[in-house]
């Protein structure tokens, strides 16, 4: 063989090794956090508890679990696994735990003080870590899936969730804390005094793309870094105090308002975007400024850093696009350039059309003026907010209406408070004094009104109902009968002269309408009846599970078999049989 072709088979190889040496690193490090978070959504078993014990219910009623144990840990509650925990050690400090299936059988053996990771922030509201458990070996833990199989061996002090990252958890080796994913990947290095999270969130990724803040404790004292969802360290532990720009929703770009010795400067990720030299940087998203405060001064600076207005006032704040300033003693208005506006008023938002501006005088009265400055609307209105169409809500005082752009009133000045419902045509108009709910169509046309009611916004309909009415409506205003609402239910509610039953789908009479409230229907097939302000359950053929006998606040009372529901202050969630609920 020539030495020519030695040679070529000598680079081809080299080339080969490093090709895949790097597509090694890239998929080992892509593993740190690209990976599957379950999401449960159907609850097949809940809490139950019976004289102060818990248990497990399923959803056809039937205890599963016995109510004999102190706590009751269901991680999934689509898989029938339940972390059972009795006879709590006090100087331990520790329960008593097992693990088990929906037979009874004790599963998730050869392990000790096996428990769920708690976790408020889940995207299905499942309070723990749906696929992992932590147990404890020589007084270490470690991670084990849901099914039982080992994922780390027992190595660290503490294993917690992390606030707002589903599927990281926070580790502690000694003193030192790291994060691992739910596969045991190490993100991040347990070599920090504290780890948090910078709160990111976007309407696309939501908390996907949370960044971590650590801190180091040196002999200067704390000092913090940013390291972003990838695990990769963008600011090393030389910072007195980091914050991230939560509000620029941006996916590649990381804005951190970092302080040393004392002074803020601003960063786009590494790159410093303002030197350290500022007591305070605060970001306004509607104006994409930021207000910087040096020497007690006060100045605007956009989001590449560019000075807009120097550090010479004091007291600045918005007005829509205008800025309200003090200079040396005296009140300015300005523009987002620096230039003083003379036209009167204190504040200027242009509207969604960009035709108009709502704006107000310095004695906080709202006008509607043209490009031109002339004033369209002039009724003396407390506060002026656009919806769409050219339609306000108006205020005066502490009522508030509906006008159009010729100042005719659409909505009388009767509420306390109209707000839009997000992601539907729909507003929601309130009385505090009676309760009173009302929606409000785009044609600004009220669609109901009722006394003494809540309102619940669903994924596809709007429910508003009171101890003795019940109503549905899709996002555009438009009633919905249960059918509609409900088209898989047996039964449905249906009310007569103030009394109520059930009938089916071809509208016979199932359940006679003798009650003074009931409810549809649940995913578990079962409806409360309320009769003397009691209530009792039926099934979804019609058939008493429970005769009228509890006493519930809850004016829509949910059940499962002859159990109802309590939601405690704090968030946990059981059913129980008692009687009275107080």
């Amino acid at each position: 063989m020539s030495k020519k072709k030695i040679i070529s088979i000598v680079i081809i190889l080299i080339i080969i090794i490093l090709t895949v040496s790097i597509s090694i690193i890239y998929f080992k490090n892509r593993a740190k956090y690209v990976f599957d978070v379950e999401y449960v959504s159907e609850i097949l078993y809940n809490q139950v508890k019976v004289d102060g014990k818990y248990g497990v219910v399923d959803k056809s009623g039937n205890i599963i679990i016995e109510p004999n144990y102190n706590i009751i840990q269901i991680p999934n509650p689509s898989k029938p696994v339940f972390v059972c925990m009795s006879n709590y050690n006090t100087e331990t400090k520790e329960y008593e735990t097992k693990v088990l299936n929906e037979k009874r059988e004790q599963i998730i053996t050869g392990y000790s003080n096996v428990q769920a990771i708690p976790t408020d922030t889940t995207a299905d509201g499942v309070p723990f870590e749906n696929t992992v458990l932590k147990y404890k070996k020589d007084g270490k833990l470690g991670l084990i899936s849901i099914d039982g199989k080992e994922i780390t061996k027992p190595i660290y002090d503490e294993i917690e969730a992390v606030t707002y990252k589903e599927g990281m958890l926070l580790v502690k080796q000694g003193t030192k804390y790291g994060v691992i994913n739910i596969n045991g990947v190490e993100v991040i290095k347990t070599e920090y005094d504290n780890i948090s999270v910078d709160n990111y969130y976007d309407t696309n990724t939501k908390y996907q793309r949370t960044g971590f803040i650590t801190c180091k404790i040196k002999d200067e004292g704390y000092r913090y870094g940013y390291i972003d969802y990838k695990g990769k360290v963008i600011l090393d532990n030389s910072y007195t105090q980091i914050e991230r720009v939560t509000e620029i929703e941006n996916e590649k770009d990381v804005y951190i308002v970092a302080y040393k010795d004392g002074q803020a400067g601003l960063l786009k990720n590494n790159k410093l975007l303002l030197n350290y030299e500022y007591e305070e940087i605060i970001y306004y998203a509607y104006n994409d400024v930021f207000i910087v405060q040096r020497n007690g001064k006060q100045g605007i600076v956009d989001r590449s850093g560019k000075i807009k207005i120097d550090t010479k006032y004091s007291n600045i704040s918005f007005g829509g696009i205008y800025i309200n300033a003090t200079e040396d003693g005296q009140d300015k208005i300005l523009d987002l350039n620096g230039n003083e506006m003379t036209d009167g008023y204190v504040y200027k938002m242009p509207t969604k059309d960009n035709q108009n501006y709502i704006v107000y005088d310095k004695e906080g009265i709202y006008y509607i003026i043209d490009k031109n400055g002339n004033v369209i609307i002039d009724k003396k209105y407390t506060n002026i907010e656009e919806i769409d169409n050219n339609y306000y809500i108006v205020a005066n005082g502490r009522k508030n209406g509906i006008i159009d752009l010729t100042g005719k009133s659409l909505v009388d000045l009767n509420y306390n408070s109209i707000i839009k419902i997000n992601n539907t045509e729909l507003l929601q108009a309130n009385i505090s004094e009676t309760s009173t709910v009302s929606l409000i169509n785009k044609n600004m046309q009220i669609v109901v009104t009722m006394e003494n009611a809540n309102i619940d916004i669903k994924d596809n309909y709007i429910r508003v109902y009171s101890e003795t009415e019940n109503r549905y409506f899709d996002y555009t205003g438009k009633e919905l009968t249960g059918k509609e609402v409900f088209p898989n239910n047996k039964l449905y509610a249906e009310e007569i002269n103030g009394k109520w039953g059930f009938v089916d789908k071809q509208g016979n009479t199932v359940v006679d309408k003798k009650y003074d409230m009931v409810t549809e229907l649940n995913v578990y097939g079962f409806a409360g009846i309320k009769l003397d302000d009691k209530w009792g359950v039926i099934n979804e053929n019609g058939e008493i599970v429970q005769e009228p006998i509890y006493e519930i606040e809850d004016i829509s009372p949910n059940f499962i078999g002859k159990y109802y529901k309590v939601q405690e202050w704090y968030g946990n969630s059981y059913y129980t049989d008692k009687i009275d609920e107080n």
